[in-house]
């Protein structure tokens, strides 16, 4: 079991949108994935969606949830939620990938460069970006990337998410059986699947090369 945390101490990244599109990439590419959710606010309704979604907002169930499935297959999404130092300390201890959403916002770059280094000095090793809300506009994404993203550490960021408005259906309790979303919100959670796959990966090997050296 792999376990990816997505934080942001800014709100309106898209943090939780990038939750449930991770675990549906990961089931629709037949990977086990498992949501916590542990923000304050209450959890949504996901009947009939092919990932299992927890309510995660107490520590001692967050503990008991991880440890019970510390053995098993696939990926846990954990959803961070707001600015929490002593949750930012268990992440950093917890999980094998920090996930950081960053949207073309000089506050939130900022915001996501100051809480990297936080969770660095907690201990978290690997902590990334994710370039999110990109405009399909080559100017406007040029643009973008000069002003905003071009700021992060190049080493750390390890992909990018179009905009795509659809997206927000997945934050959204269902009142029916889950409905299959459109194609490119589907498109987009496979190929999120494939970058956070990517980086683990190359965190795993990275390892490994360590302990041989």
């Amino acid at each position: 079991m792999k376990g990816v945390a997505i934080v942001g101490t800014k709100g309106g990244v898209g943090k939780t949108s990038i939750a449930h599109l991770l675990a549906l990439g990961a089931a629709w590419k037949n990977t086990p994935a498992y949501l916590m959710h542990t923000d304050a606010r209450p959890p949504i309704v996901v009947n009939g969606r092919p990932y299992m979604y927890y309510d995660a907002r107490k520590p001692e169930t967050l503990s008991t949830l991880i440890s019970a499935a510390i053995n098993n297959d696939g990926l846990c999404v954990v959803d961070s939620g707001g600015n929490r130092p002593e949750f930012d300390k268990w992440i950093a201890e917890s999980v094998d990938l920090v996930l950081m959403p960053v949207i073309p916002d000089p506050e939130g770059v900022e915001m996501a460069i100051e809480h990297m280094k936080r969770l660095e000095d907690y201990g978290a090793r690997n902590v990334r970006f994710i370039m999110n809300m990109v405009s399909s506009n080559q100017n406007e994404h040029l643009r973008d990337f000069r002003e905003y993203f071009s700021k992060l550490p190049e080493e750390k960021i390890i992909g990018k998410i179009k905009k795509v408005s659809a997206v927000k259906r997945l934050r959204e309790s269902d009142i029916e059986l889950f409905k299959t979303p459109p194609s490119n919100v589907n498109n987009l959670s496979r190929s999120l699947y494939f970058i956070v796959k990517d980086a683990l990966d190359d965190i795993e090997e990275g390892v490994e090369q360590k302990e041989v050296a």
